[in-house]
């Protein structure tokens, strides 16, 4: 398995334990809105994430549409049933050739050019999942819900925790 196969597997258990500990909280909590917290509410920001991978994994690695969850309020089985969609999408781009496939210059909807990796393109939704998944917390926290100190919401090292 390559390094950055292990990261996205890695990355996948870190948020089945997230979602695991959301499920807990009353759903309203997980709607609640708190400017500066991501985009403002739990399922907002996690949807915010699994549309990042869509953008630059789907959109632009795999040349593939993906359709973005603007205007939807979000559940957390929708969100559930989106990060599935994440996760089959990244099993795709791990297989794919355009992973390696040297780099090429992506304009943004800014209007900027970037030099991208096929590599980058897995990578930055990887870290930018793991910010958010940091203000997600916190969120839960502020809101009287913090994540039990039983539940490692850390990347773990290639053999796992003790292994």
């Amino acid at each position: 398995m390559t390094t950055l196969a292990l990261l996205v597997r890695q990355t996948q258990g870190m948020r089945q334990t997230l979602l695991t500990f959301l499920s807990t909280l009353p759903p309203d909590l997980l709607r609640e809105r708190r400017p500066g917290f991501g985009q403002g509410s739990i399922l907002e920001t996690l949807t915010h994430v699994a549309d990042c991978y869509g953008g630059w994994t789907s959109e632009v690695l795999m040349e593939e549409p993906w359709a973005f969850a603007e205007g939807v309020e979000p559940t957390l089985d929708a969100l559930r049933t989106r990060f599935e969609r994440v996760d089959a999408l990244l099993a795709r781009a791990l297989q794919s050739t355009r992973l390696e496939a040297g780099e090429w210059t992506h304009t943004t909807r800014q209007g900027d050019a970037l030099l991208v990796s096929g590599p980058w393109l897995l990578l930055h939704p990887l870290t930018h999942e793991f910010h958010h998944k940091g203000q997600v917390v916190a969120l839960a926290r502020v809101l009287g819900h913090p994540v039990p100190p039983d539940v490692d919401l850390d990347l773990p090292p290639p053999g796992g925790w003790g292994g």
